[in-house]
């Protein structure tokens, strides 16, 4: 039987700690948050993967509570302990309670503890979870001052335990030129760099090393422990060879420190540990999982998991139970959940698969999974559903390619023929050019004896990709296969929209009367069909064609009726090249505010689905459009179409942005015609290698800039610059157009200085709360701003300190390369400086972009921060209630409440609601003290509406109440609490509060 020690129970000093020889690094805001999540509530469970960091974050917070010293900590670890009999024993070993007379171990343990305050850590409760439970939910009820943290990979399932899932480290952007200084500000990267300078003094981070560091990091999903181990590889390995071998994560990372558990030295026996306590249902379901390479939806589980007579309701208990344990994540979502695993985790489960001789038969199901998706889908990639049927790929594509490698490596052409013919347009608009027209070719020549239709639909696909790639011939003798197989079928639609590609292929080549042909025999066809969308596509391209050839007025007529029809069938890309059409046709008519607003309009539409071609070609327009009104943006607009058709592939146009760069280079100040004159042998290398001519439209305006240059320079000078441009690489000529970064920031978007400029008009902000700008008591409408960016970038920069163009960046932009990145932000730089009106309410100074303060305007968050900087330095205290009443009255929300921002919002918002939660506190004290207490009632029901679980407001909210004479409503108030507190968190009020109510009562 088990006692206590002494009669005066467990001495204060509590239990010693595992000795934490390395830093916890990355985890400075989730310790913070956790300390006051564990002050605030009874029991805490940390929840995460095997070697995410869950013992060592709680090791965190146990010293940081024992340094406090106002408790004492007890530290049991419940790891070596095999059978649930046994874990109160841990418990009481670590407590030193002995054996007594005592029938229930629990309460002896309780009895040591009494009703003095103490932290008890319950490390690895996994494969104990139900009598972790158990001593977990008895210890609560009997010591009303304990507090409980835990750390398990699910849950214990105690009544007013909070569940606190342990994340990943953050990881680097997966997209552009790998930096250090991009990589600075990833926790996975700290982690790495700490761990690996511990095993190498001289290991840093560098521009040469920061490709495979990232490499790293993003592979092992941010995982600590696979982190960590993968640093100690660097002993016999460089940071190159270890990127090299990751793919094969569990075998490269072993060999741990000596002094880890043995289940943490490897992360195979991380998690073999985590799967010996999966249930059969759960080990089956695990495995097949692992086939997703990206996150799945439930319905997708069940096509893939399979299982006999289970249900939807088995698996979904199934798939929670696995989330419980960690070994599956949920994904964020606002709409169905989706769920993923961490890529080693996936990888682990795949050998899974293959040793249950399962794989096979789980792939066949992923695949025919992925079909359907893709056969449903295919009609909504067109019309009013394409948006969310983009949105929807973009979650599947993962799966997508990881099902057509699968169709590839078992010779399924069919499959191949299926899924590719019916996503190919997907390919098309997310500029995936060359990996949609490679699937294609495969799938073509391998099921060359496949139905018609599906080599059909592939071909005319496989076409369409070569032609944005400029491969005229290769896509003509594509397409014209596929009207061949569209002929023989009697498919009178399939054949209008082959004649269609087909024009679109004449045309570009400069064939515009063979293009004329096409485009008119197929509208005849479509308006014999009476397909709408097919009869506005045609005459959009015949629209097209026309402005091209100079016929500005026909464009209109038919681009104009083309908008009708795809404005009413509510099709997002048919609208925004109809008004690119129209916006580039009232260019060349100029009609340059029109042509402005057209496109963009095309252009906003092009963002929201996601077109990267129609941004490319409306940030092009628009750069014309600036170069011709002489707006000093126009060079911005220009790069930014150029860089985006560079990566698409898309030569025809990058001819065409090349000769308005020398058009732009002409009009400097002061001009540069040796640069212009190579820019112009660029562009016409260009179209001699894709076999096309200048187009009609663009020759008066390429005449004028040769006969500028030649007015500048000798024959033999401009000679010679147009061959250079001919005949170099054209990398070498763009860098003689200022794509430099620290050059073309300058050049291309000139930054005023603080307090400069004009008057601006009145601008009134809302950051808190709904979010609003109004300029003039005028309010903000997304035309004013253009495109959402601006406006976010706004917010962004109003709230922070002085950014950089990198953190910018990585808050706005994440996957965007440097020159993209650098593109990005000057374009929506104007495009913000232009809708508040005046370019200078963002500066930049000392390398960084911040809010002009200096100008005269109301930013209700300034307000609030300003106040509570002011009622910190009041002195004496009392005089800071003013400043805390002017902060609240300027708090109307959460920060950007209603507004979708990026993830960089999320950690602002939720110091904002802490900051506020103080003043409330500080206010409603000050409020009390000075006999204000109406008013403090006031502020402290404020307080609970703003976190109804605030005990501390509670009691002030009575206090008040009881001071201005109204006893029983505080005596009713305390009721209510004392069930709320045990319907959400299962706990009484704290002994202060009872106390208080206690003396209410008796006062009463």
């Amino acid at each position: 039987m088990i006692a206590p020690p002494s009669d005066s129970g467990v001495a204060p000093a509590g239990s010693a700690l595992p000795l934490r020889v390395t830093p916890i690094v990355g985890r400075t805001h989730d310790l913070r948050a956790l300390l006051g999540a564990v002050a605030a509530g009874r029991l805490v469970t940390l929840v995460g993967p095997g070697g995410v960091g869950k013992s060592r974050l709680a090791l965190a917070v146990a010293a940081e509570v024992r340094a406090q010293g106002s408790a004492p900590v007890f530290w049991v670890d419940l790891a070596p302990v095999g059978a649930d009999a046994l874990a109160a024993h841990a418990v009481a070993d670590v407590l030193g309670v002995r054996e007594t007379s005592r029938p229930d171990l629990v309460e002896a343990i309780a009895a040591a503890l009494g009703d003095r305050p103490a932290l008890l850590v319950l490390d690895n409760c996994e494969h104990l979870a139900a009598a972790c439970a158990a001593a977990a939910h008895g210890l609560l009820v009997r010591c009303p001052r304990l507090q409980l943290l835990a750390t398990s990979r699910e849950a214990l399932g105690v009544d007013g335990e909070r569940r606190w899932p342990v994340p990943p480290l953050s990881v680097p952007p997966g997209a552009g030129e790998a930096t250090a200084a991009l990589l600075a500000e990833s926790e996975a990267v700290q982690l790495f760099s700490e761990r690996a300078q511990a095993v190498r003094p001289d290991f840093r981070v560098s521009d040469a090393n920061a490709a495979a560091v990232r490499h790293v990091c993003r592979s092992l999903d941010g995982l600590p422990l696979g982190l960590e181990l993968a640093a100690a590889r660097l002993r016999t390995h460089s940071v190159v060879q270890v990127a090299a071998g990751i793919d094969d994560a569990l075998g490269l990372l072993v060999g741990g420190a000596r002094s880890a558990p043995q289940r943490q030295r490897t992360l195979r026996a991380t998690l073999d540990w985590s799967h010996a306590l999966l249930t059969h249902a759960e080990r089956a379901a695990f495995r097949r999982l692992a086939v997703f390479a990206g996150s799945f939806s439930l319905d997708a589980a069940q096509r893939v998991v399979e299982d006999g007579d289970a249900t939807g309701a088995d698996l979904l208990d199934t798939v929670t139970q696995l989330v419980d344990k960690s070994l599956v994540a949920v994904e964020p979502s606002d709409h169905a959940a989706r769920f993923r695993m961490l890529m080693t985790v996936r990888q682990y489960g795949l050998e899974r698969l293959e040793a249950s001789g399962e794989r096979a038969a789980a792939e066949r199901r992923l695949v025919a999974w992925m079909g359907a998706v893709a056969e449903r889908l295919e009609p909504w990639l067109t019309g009013a559903r394409q948006a969310a049927a983009l949105e929807q790929l973009d979650l599947e594509l993962p799966n997508l390619r990881t099902a057509l490698e699968v169709a590839r490596a078992t010779a399924d052409a069919d499959w191949g023929l299926r899924i590719g013919g019916a996503v190919w347009r997907y390919w098309y608009l997310r500029g995936l050019y060359q990996e949609g027209r490679t699937w294609l070719d495969w799938a073509v020549v391998t099921g060359d004896a496949a139905p018609a239709p599906q080599r059909a639909r592939a071909l005319w696909g496989g076409g369409m990709l070569a032609l944005v790639q400029c491969d005229y011939p290769g896509a003509t003798r594509r397409l014209e296969a596929s009207l061949l197989l569209y002929r023989d079928a009697g498919d009178r639609a399939g054949v209008a929209r082959l004649l269609q590609t087909l024009g679109s292929a004449a045309r570009e080549q400069g064939r515009y009367a063979r293009a004329e042909e096409l485009h008119q025999e197929s509208l005849k066809l479509f308006q014999e069909l009476g397909d709408r969308w097919g009869v506005a596509s045609a005459r959009g391209y015949l629209g097209f064609a026309a402005w091209l050839q100079g016929d500005h007025g026909r464009a209109e007529r038919e681009c104009g009726a083309a908008l009708d029809v795809f404005r009413d069938l509510g099709e997002a890309e048919g609208s925004a090249w109809a008004l690119l059409s129209l916006g580039v046709a009232a260019q060349y008519r100029g009609e340059l505010e029109r042509a402005r607003r057209l496109l963009g309009e095309s252009r906003a539409l092009a963002e929201r689905i996601g077109f990267r071609e129609g941004v490319a070609w409306a940030a092009h327009e628009l750069g014309l459009v600036a170069l011709r009104q002489r707006d000093p943006a126009a060079e911005t607009l220009l790069r930014e179409g150029l860089a985006i058709h560079r990566e698409l592939g898309d030569r025809w146009r990058t001819a065409s942005v090349l000769e308005d760069l020398a058009q732009a280079a002409v009009a400097a100040e002061p001009p540069r015609p040796e640069r212009a004159a190579r820019l112009l042998g660029a562009a016409q290398a260009v179209r001699d290698e894709i076999g096309t001519t200048l187009a009609p439209c663009e020759r008066d305006d390429h005449a004028r800039t040769e006969a500028a240059i030649r007015r500048s320079l000798d024959t033999d000078r401009f000679t010679a610059r147009v061959a250079a441009g001919r005949t170099g690489p054209l990398d070498d000529v763009l860098d003689d157009v200022d794509l430099d970064p620290s050059r073309a920031a300058a050049a291309a978007e000139p930054v005023p200085r603080e307090g400069a400029g004009p008057p601006a008009p009145a601008l009134r902000i809302r950051a808190l709360g709904a979010a609003t700008v109004e300029l003039d008591s005028r309010r903000l409408v997304a035309a004013d701003w253009g495109y959402a960016k601006p406006r976010e970038l706004c917010f962004l920069l109003l709230s922070s300190p002085a950014l950089s163009k990198e953190r910018i960046g990585l808050a706005l932009w994440p996957d965007l390369g440097e020159a993209a990145l650098r593109n990005a932000l000057h374009t929506a730089l104007r495009q913000l400086r232009r809708a508040l009106g005046a370019a200078d309410w963002v500066v930049f100074r000392d390398g960084g972009y911040r809010w002009n303060r200096s100008r005269p305007g109301e930013v209700d968050l300034h307000v609030f921060e300003l106040e509570l900087d002011a009622a910190g330095a009041a002195d004496p205290p009392s005089a800071a209630l003013p400043h805390l009443l002017r902060a609240l009255a300027a708090y109307g929300g959460d920060f950007l409440e209603g507004l979708d921002a990026g993830e960089w919002a999320e950690p602002r918002r939720q110091e904002l609601r802490r900051s506020l939660e103080r003043a409330l506190a500080a206010a409603g004290g000050l409020l009390a003290e000075a006999g204000r207490h109406d008013e403090a009632a006031q502020v402290y029901q404020r307080a609970i509406e703003h976190e109804p679980l605030d005990e501390g407001a509670h009691r002030g909210l009575m206090a008040a109440w009881a001071a201005a004479g109204q006893t029983a409503r505080a005596l009713g108030h305390y009721r209510g609490l004392t069930r709320l507190l045990a319907d959400e968190l299962g706990v009484a009020p704290a002994p202060e509060t009872a106390d208080l109510a206690a003396r209410l009562q008796r006062a009463d």
